[in-house]
């Protein structure tokens, strides 16, 4: 049921982009125009449509909700990578074992930390039917709370530990969250 609401905000979207005449005139109006990841920060924009006045509440929380499903993933996927690619450059002994270990620790950590996301932006407009109205929910992640949940985690194992560098596992962190700009 969400993939169905979120592919029919995301038709409904492209309709209302298609129906105007320049993409920046669409964008100076959309909700949250910053909601967009940075260097230190994971962003997401979730929406939602609601067809009627009583569905308005259900519907933001629908797209915040969509927004950190995403946020999830986005998140997920930069922890892999930062994971990869700090394994492969900075340890040395059981590659497959720290790596899998390390994605499942950031796993956690980042599903725990997603629970208090907070909605730092949402707004509506009008969708592309009569009466249709799109929610939108900005949700975001600080890159620091991630590295220092999974720090922390990792600490908290003696053999992870053993093999773990703060300041490189950082650097790493730093270097694909610069690319998510």
């Amino acid at each position: 049921m969400k993939k169905i609401s979120l592919l029919l905000g995301v038709a409904l979207m492209t309709l209302v982009m298609a129906s105007c005449g320049s993409q920046k005139q669409v964008a100076s109006n959309m909700p949250c125009p910053d909601c967009k990841s940075t260097t230190e920060v994971f962003r997401y924009l979730g929406q939602h449509v609601a067809s009627s006045d009583r569905q308005m509440q259900q519907a933001r929380s629908m797209a915040a909700n969509a927004a950190r499903a995403e946020l999830a993933a986005q998140v997920s996927a930069t922890v892999k990578r930062v994971v990869d690619n700090y394994t492969s450059e900075y340890i040395a002994g059981n590659e497959s074992d720290f790596n899998q270990r390390v994605q499942d620790i950031a796993r956690t950590v980042v599903n725990q930390l997603l629970v208090g996301t907070p909605v730092v932006c949402e707004g509506t407009m009008p969708g592309s039917t009569p009466g249709n109205t799109i929610c939108f929910a900005c949700v975001e992640l600080t890159g620091k709370s991630v590295l220092e949940g999974i720090s922390s985690k990792i600490g908290n194992d003696e053999k992870l530990r053993t093999d773990f560098e703060y300041e490189k596992f950082k650097k790493v962190l730093e270097e694909e969250m610069s690319k998510l700009q």
